[in-house]
C-alpha cells in the first residue's frame, strides 16, 4: 500500500465531515469541502461552492434532535499526485424534532473526488448514493451498480 500518510489525511477529513453534521458545527464543512465544489444527497440535486452545502446543511439539519454518521469501507485511489477519488459506506441516523415522525437511517455510499489544496485533502465532489432507508420511501439515487429487481 502506498501514500499511507495520504490515505490517513482523507480519512480523517471524512470523519471531521461526519463530526461537523452531527455536532451542528456545519461551518466546519469549510474545512473538509474545496471551495469550488460539487454535492448532491439522494433528494437535494446538485449543489455548487461550499457556501451552498452550509446553507444547505444549516437548513435540513435544523429538522433533526439528533444525527450520526458512520463511515467504513473507505476505499481511496490516487488519480494524480494531488488527486484521489474514494468510496466509503455511511449509515447515517436521523432522529426528528417532531416526536411523531420515527427515526430515518439512510445506508449509502459516498463516492468522492478529492484534491489537495495548501496541503489539506479537500472534496471536490462527493455523491450520496442510497442502498437503503428506513422508513421506506421513494425517490433517491440508487447506486446504479445494484442490479434492478
Amino acid at each position: 500500500m502506498d501514500r499511507l500518510e495520504d490515505r490517513a489525511a482523507i480519512a480523517d477529513q471524512m470523519f471531521r465531515y461526519a463530526r461537523a453534521t452531527d455536532w451542528l458545527e456545519t461551518a466546519n464543512h469549510r474545512e473538509v469541502f474545496a471551495d469550488g465544489c460539487v454535492f448532491a444527497s439522494p433528494h437535494s440535486g446538485d449543489m455548487h461552492g461550499v457556501d451552498a452545502v452550509v446553507e444547505w446543511m444549516d437548513r435540513v439539519l435544523a429538522q433533526f434532535e439528533a444525527t450520526q454518521h458512520l463511515i467504513s469501507n473507505i476505499a481511496i485511489t490516487f488519480t494524480g499526485p494531488n488527486a484521489a477519488d474514494a468510496v466509503s459506506y455511511v449509515r447515517a441516523w436521523h432522529r426528528y424534532l417532531d416526536r411523531a415522525k420515527p427515526d430515518m437511517i439512510l445506508w449509502g455510499e459516498y463516492h468522492d473526488r478529492w484534491v489537495l489544496v495548501d496541503g489539506t485533502w479537500r472534496i471536490l465532489e462527493r455523491r450520496v448514493l442510497e442502498a437503503g432507508i428506513e422508513p421506506r420511501r421513494e425517490g433517491g439515487v440508487p447506486n446504479p451498480r445494484r442490479a434492478p429487481r
